[in-house]
Formats: C-alpha cells, sequence, structure tokens
C-alpha cells in the first residue's frame, strides 16, 4: 500500500494539554475484592501489532489475575497488517494496529467497526556500529529525518557519509567507512506505516517518491543493501546480528535488549526539525509530543473524531509534531460493532468478554503500562470508551 501524504484529510484526536489529566486509575467492571466480576467465563482471540505486544501481553496476564481466570485474552503478535485482515475474516475477535484501517478498508466496512486508541507508543532507530558504539563511546548517535529518508533510499551508503559525520561532530573520527546494513519489515507493519508516515512529513523527497503505508517499496532494496525481517522482534534481533546496521522498533524492543544494543551500538537521538533540537525516547520528550501533536490538532479542527469515525487524519496530526521526540504513535484496536451481525458464535459471552477487557484498558489499565507507554489523554479514552459501550452482541 502507497498512501501519498497529500490525499490524507479530516479530522484528529482531542487537545491533550501539557500536563493534563490522565484517566484515574478506576476499572469500571470492578468487584468489590479489587478484581473484576464478569459473570461469565471464556476467551478472547486477538492479535496484530507486533509494535503493542508487550503491553497487550502485560494486560492479558493482569486482566486474567482480575477476572479470578475466568477472562483469557490469547494475544498473537502477527504485524498490523496481518491483525486486521484477519479480523475481517472473522479468524479474530479484535485486531491491534500501530494506524487506523486503511481508507479502502474502512470504506468497505465502514458503519460496521470501531476504531480507537489504546495506547501511545514510540518507534526507537537503533543501530549497530562497533566502532561508535555507547559501551565504548558513552555517547549515542544523532540523526535526523533527512539522512534517514536517504540511508533507507540507498542514498547514504556508508556510516562514515559527511551528512552523518557533520551530525556527530565529537564521533566524526570514529565512523568507519563500513556500508550501513538497511533493515526494515518484511510483513505489513503498522510500525513501518508510522515510520515512513514521519519520514513522508518531515523529508518531503520521501512523500513524493516512496510514500507511506504498510508496505512500501524501499529504495535500498534495489541497491541490494536491504534486509527485511519479520516483526518488531524480527527487525530488533536482525540489527543485533549485523554488525553496521540500522533499523527502527518500538521501544519496549529495544529497553529489554538495552545493554546488548549498548555493546555493539545504540539508538538514535532523532531530531525534531519543527523545533530544531534532537530528542531521546524518554516518557517525557514522546509526552511532550502527544502533547504537541493534539494542540496543533485543536488549532486547526476544534473537535475529537466520534466513535466510528475515520482516524486515519489522527495519525497524520500525530506524527512528526511540533515539538518533542517526532516518533510516536497511538495503537489502536478494532472491533465489530456487532458480533452476532458479523456470523460470531457464541457472541454473547464474547462480547461481555470484550467490554469488560476493553472498559478495563481504558481506565485501570492506563495505570498499568509497560517502559515505553504513556497513558491515554483522558479525551481520547473518553471516545475508546463510548466506542466499547456501542459494542453489540
Amino acid at each position: 500500500m502507497r498512501v501519498v501524504l497529500a490525499a490524507v484529510v479530516g479530522a484528529v484526536a482531542a487537545l491533550l494539554a501539557v500536563g493534563a489529566v490522565f484517566f484515574p486509575p478506576k476499572c469500571l467492571a470492578a468487584s468489590g475484592g479489587g478484581g473484576v466480576a464478569l459473570g461469565v467465563r471464556g476467551t478472547l482471540v486477538g492479535g496484530g501489532s507486533s509494535f503493542v505486544a508487550p503491553q497487550m501481553f502485560a494486560w492479558s496476564r493482569e486482566f486474567y489475575r482480575l477476572s479470578g481466570g475466568a477472562a483469557v485474552v490469547n494475544y498473537q503478535s502477527v504485524g498490523s497488517g496481518a491483525g486486521v485482515a484477519q479480523l475481517l475474516e472473522r479468524r479474530l475477535d479484535f485486531a491491534a494496529s500501530d494506524v487506523p484501517l486503511p481508507r479502502d478498508r474502512y470504506a468497505a466496512v465502514g458503519g460496521r467497526v470501531f476504531q480507537f486508541p489504546v495506547a501511545v507508543g514510540s518507534i526507537v532507530v537503533a543501530y549497530n556500529v562497533p566502532e561508535v558504539a555507547y559501551g565504548v563511546t558513552g555517547r549515542y548517535l544523532n540523526l535526523t529525518a533527512e539522512v534517514l529518508a536517504l540511508i533507507y533510499m540507498g542514498v547514504v551508503r556508508q556510516w562514515c557519509d559527511v551528512r552523518i559525520r557533520e551530525l556527530n561532530p565529537g564521533l566524526a573520527d570514529r565512523l568507519p567507512c563500513r556500508d550501513i546494513v538497511v533493515v526494515h519489515r518484511s510483513d505489513g507493519s503498522g510500525t513501518t506505516a508510522a515510520f515512513t508516515l514521519f519520514l513522508s512529513k518531515a523529508y518531503p523527497p520521501w512523500n513524493s517518491t516512496v510514500g507511506w503505508g504498510l508496505v512500501v517499496r524501499w529504495p535500498v532494496d534495489a541497491v541490494g543493501r536491504g534486509v527485511g525481517a519479520k516483526g518488531n522482534e524480527g527487525v530488533a534481533q536482525a540489527v543485533l546480528q549485523n554488525a553496521y546496521s540500522i533499523g527502527y522498533v518500538e521501544y519496549a524492543y529495544w529497553v529489554k535488549n538495552r545493554g546488548r544494543f549498548d555493546e555493539v551500538g545504540g539508538v538514535a537521538y532523532v531530531r525534531n526539525d519543527n523545533d530544531g533540537r534532537f530528542y531521546f525516547p524518554t516518557a517525557e520528550s514522546v509526552s511532550e509530543a502527544v502533547s504537541a501533536g493534539l494542540e496543533r490538532y485543536l488549532a486547526k479542527h476544534g473537535a475529537p473524531p466520534g466513535p466510528g469515525d475515520d482516524w486515519n487524519p489522527v495519525s497524520v496530526e500525530f506524527s512528526n509534531p511540533p515539538r518533542g521526540y517526532p516518533l510516536v504513535t497511538f495503537t489502536y484496536a478494532v472491533v465489530w460493532r456487532d458480533y452476532s451481525a458479523e456470523g460470531y458464535s457464541g457472541a454473547g459471552v464474547k462480547t461481555r468478554l470484550l467490554k469488560a477487557f476493553f472498559r478495563w484498558v481504558l481506565t485501570e489499565g492506563q495505570g498499568s503500562l509497560v517502559e515505553g507507554y504513556i497513558p491515554l489523554p483522558r479525551e481520547v479514552a473518553e471516545v475508546g470508551l463510548r466506542a466499547v459501550e456501542g459494542v453489540r452482541p
């Protein structure tokens, strides 16, 4: 899928001012004993985004505990594209994606699905360059959208390229003249969509030649230096295993291997070209980006999307925000509005489990986040709760 940025228009999420209040730790389905009273037992099967998989696994374990073993949420990290496809084939009960349904699919199922954010995360640029590894130098590299785009376009070929050296004067003499091994996703990926959307917004030549989407044609493949890997876990391992490589992964896949990455390379500071500052992917810099992106929308449009709206414009406004770490994205849940109408067996039990799980995710679950994810703005969580209440058995 190739999406040209100029074609994307519409509304986006509501304002999160700096210091905005997140949803309080209150579960709408809580029982008096601190658990979750369901009244039914069963299993939900979800799948999709590997970006949100560490968080979804943690939520599933905690919800199982709170339900006293009554609710099993089996999440499969198959990639955003596969997750959405399997939901539309009725092979999953819900999907998760780092971008909303593509416009063509949304148009095809419009009025039959809800999609809403469940978490906010960041994408980091990891690299394996032993000569400038953090463990050796005590420094991480600086990179920009332009340089990243030129690396993935096959134009910047070696680590000693003058454009990388100029961004890193303290490490310039250590950067080796070795070919860059460029790692990208091989599957339909919401992480790829968010990463290429950032490049499209921050470096116009990328938008006019490559575009953005779950799958793109990587120019670097044509020159023989691209390496495809499945899932965020696959990209992380490919970077760790290939000297002089670079790749993009969700924060949690870097931080759980931070020691190994620091031995062979590290993760980059990325410049936000809107304010000219280099940012490291911290909770503070990601929160700042969330605030700035949503403030930008409010100034333009002034109203949040509804539970059944097309959320593609949300991703556009959220990407490359006016300030803060520029590689941030929502992860969206996609659910059917009416499970009986879609032909699901046991729709009554399934719907009760699904509604209880996502009520908890959007309230108390926002206080049980894996490192690297941050809570949703209250206004955005409220949109999700309205969607959940609209799901029918």
